[in-house]
């Protein structure tokens, strides 16, 4: 049986240098380079019943009446989502 995904919702980032990005070489150097390359240039599946099961028991967590955290769990994993 095939799981139901969501078609991809965002675009992959493209830290490619070129000419016309001059400006943002630094930050791309900067990204290229960080924890957070594989998060922004991967193209993952995202299941639609794994989605509205996070949605489902989401809470979120307040402090100096700000949102800091998103609490929920999936198939009995709890997850954690912070800034």
């Amino acid at each position: 049986m095939a799981l139901p995904f969501k078609n991809p919702h965002n675009y992959l980032g493209l830290l490619d240098k070129r000419s016309h990005t001059e400006t943002f070489n630094s930050f791309i150097d900067a990204l290229s380079s960080s924890n957070y390359k594989t998060l922004l240039t991967c193209d993952v599946l995202i299941f639609m019943d794994t989605q509205q099961e996070f949605w489902k028991n989401a809470k979120l967590e307040i402090a100096d009446k700000k949102p800091v955290a998103i609490y929920s769990s999936i198939k009995g994993v709890s997850v954690k989502i912070t800034p």
